[in-house]
């Protein structure tokens, strides 16, 4: 009975996966800059490494983005203080000062940093993101966009939605779905 239903489960063929492309304004796009996914994780970073990598081998010059010279800003003092009470009786209060100085990315705003991008030749930035959607059966959504950086005008977008194998990790299911949204947009 075991191996019976076993064999069942394996003979369901799945879901060749749905994959949608936009097509944005024809124009030459040579030299593009990879915003990082903002998850933060080494997942990220991984589909990250294979977004370039793919788009290196089909002759797009890819420009890291640390080259990218951040203005420095020095933020404001971050004061923060605790004070417990406990049955109806304020303790002693503590207080901790936090200065956060250096500049990231995050801090340059979308006019200077388009003016950066200009100067270095970027023309177009690619973004990468992942979704589980849940249901039955399990599947993943990965969509990679590529923009224009003067006007933020779609060069093309490529969504690719895939029926995915609860055995596999997460690592693996992303990666699959990454790997056929820019398959798709390359046809």
């Amino acid at each position: 009975m075991v191996i019976a239903l076993a064999a069942a489960a394996c003979s369901v063929e799945k879901m060749p996966p749905i994959v949608m492309v936009r097509h944005g304004a024809p124009g030459p796009v040579k030299r593009i800059a990879l915003l990082p996914a903002e998850c933060g994780t080494a997942l990220c970073q991984g589909l990250d490494a294979i977004v370039a990598a793919d788009l290196a081998f089909r002759g797009y010059d890819v420009m890291e983005l640390s080259r990218i010279a951040a203005i420095e800003r020095r933020r404001p003092e971050v004061i923060v203080s605790d004070q417990a009470t406990i049955a109806g009786q304020s303790s002693q209060s503590t207080s901790r000062t936090a200065l956060v100085e250096g500049a990231t990315l995050s801090d340059v705003d979308v006019w200077t940093l388009r003016d950066e991008l200009t100067a270095m030749g970027v023309d177009a930035l690619v973004r990468v993101r992942t979704a589980d959607v849940h249901g039955r059966p399990a599947r993943v959504a990965a969509l990679v966009r590529m923009t224009r950086t003067a006007d933020a005008s779609l060069v093309w977008s490529s969504l690719c939605e895939a029926e995915v194998s609860v055995l596999d990790t997460a690592e693996e299911n992303a990666e699959r779905t990454v790997r056929c949204a820019l398959a798709g947009a390359m046809r």
